[in-house]
């Protein structure tokens, strides 16, 4: 993938390895324990199927994003912008930069439903306002590892004709590999 830039914000590759290790500390200081994909297995890209692109402001390291490309959608597995510079639009430039580069298929992610926290409210309405819509209440993520809990999230996409079953089975099986949902 080549850079795509909106304003000041660009996408491009995670390559560098001070770019890495800054893109490491963000993703664990993010994401709880039972919504992490080991970091190894990130860097591994999963067998060529996953691919890690950094959120660059002024080509400096702000965030990072994770996605796995289908026939029907691009699945986000994480997004996540330096806690410190949020509110100042990076985040919808970066997911209108992952639109424009996947368009014409959706996008597709995970979010915490709204109920349980104030930030999970933030969450769901900022993907509400770049165009996502709720497509399943019910989904569970499986656990990344035999010892982590299944987590309940809502799936979100672009697409409100995108099928949450067919959805739902095809990450279980191809980014949780788990053979039933």
């Amino acid at each position: 993938m080549t850079a795509i830039e909106e304003n000041r914000i660009t996408i491009a590759p995670l390559e560098t390895p001070d770019d890495i290790a800054t893109a490491k500390e963000i993703y664990l200081d993010a994401f709880p324990p039972a919504e992490q994909r080991p970091w190894e297995k990130i860097l591994s890209r999963c067998d060529g199927k996953l691919d890690l692109t950094g959120v660059y402001m002024n080509r400096r390291l702000v965030g990072m994003i994770t996605t796995w490309d289908f026939d029907g959608f691009t699945y986000i597995e994480h997004f996540v912008i330096d806690p410190t510079l949020r509110g100042r639009g990076i985040g919808s430039a970066a997911i209108r930069l992952m639109q424009s580069k996947c368009a014409p298929l959706p996008l597709l992610l995970e979010a915490e439903p709204e109920h349980l926290s104030p930030q999970a409210l933030s969450r769901i309405k900022f993907y509400q306002r770049l165009g996502f819509h709720i497509i399943d209440r019910s989904y569970v993520q499986p656990p990344y590892d035999t010892y982590l809990p299944p987590v309940h999230l809502w799936l979100m996409s672009t697409s409100a004709d995108l099928s949450p079953q067919q959805a739902s089975l095809l990450l279980h099986r191809v980014v949780y590999n788990v053979a039933r949902s």
